[in-house]
């Protein structure tokens, strides 16, 4: 029987992409259509926090890729599996700029140390301050990921890492019948710049970053698998 998942992160890091390619594989995954807004649903989300229901997106949907699902991820059932996206956090920082601050109140809401500042706002701050913000995001939000993922089935990966036998990994793992060599013509197709859009800031970099958060930056990517 197939198994129902979730892609997650802390946003710009792909997901798009891997949502299109299992779809087109047959594999439906929506993007970003379940979990949007403070909760998915006010009636489900609060019989969820209550224990009296699972959240669950409408089938014929078996996965939903979306960066919002980290902190509803203990109301899914045990058994969805949860796979945990990373994209280098120089590039999740300069995707993020261009892109603005948006669901700021989210954002807040769940991460308590971040003020609710929308999207006017963080464009106003300085440049190294919004970079500060960015940094904290993609460490505080990966690691909501992680913590929230316990008690089920969780694999990490790095976009950039993202290949051929990564995603028939994937495809065994959610028990979805798969010819490989159908798989590898239509992975091989699909351009992966599916949601780029202009040109980020390249005056972006780490050097903008104190010390200290720099230091926490690159602790916190060196459990991922990258090197600052």
């Amino acid at each position: 029987m197939t198994k129902r998942f979730v892609i997650t992160g802390c946003g710009r890091s792909g997901t798009t992409y891997i949502a299109k390619l299992l779809s087109q594989l047959g594999c439906e995954c929506t993007h970003e259509q379940y979990f949007t807004g403070s909760t998915p649903s006010t009636a489900r989300g609060a019989l969820a926090r209550l224990g009296l229901h699972k959240l669950a997106w409408p089938t014929p949907a078996i996965g939903e890729a979306a960066w919002e699902a980290a902190p509803w991820l203990p109301l899914l059932a045990d058994d969805t599996l949860v796979f945990h996206q990373f994209r280098h956090p120089l590039e999740f920082i300069r995707s993020r700029q261009k892109k603005g601050w948006v669901h700021g109140r989210f954002r807040s809401h769940h991460l308590r140390q971040f003020p609710r500042m929308n999207k006017q706002r963080f464009a106003e701050l300085p440049l190294a301050e919004q970079t500060d913000w960015l940094a904290r995001f993609w460490i505080d939000w990966n690691a909501l990921v992680e913590k929230h993922s316990r008690g089920k089935e969780y694999l990490s990966y790095r976009v950039e890492d993202f290949d051929l036998p990564r995603l028939l990994d994937m495809l065994q793992r959610v028990n979805f019948p798969h010819d490989p060599e159908q798989i590898a013509r239509t992975f091989e197709a699909l351009p992966r710049n599916v949601n780029t859009r202009g040109e980020k800031r390249q005056d972006i970099t780490l050097d903008l970053l104190s010390k200290p958060r720099r230091a926490q930056l690159a602790e916190a990517a060196a459990r991922y698998g990258y090197s600052l």
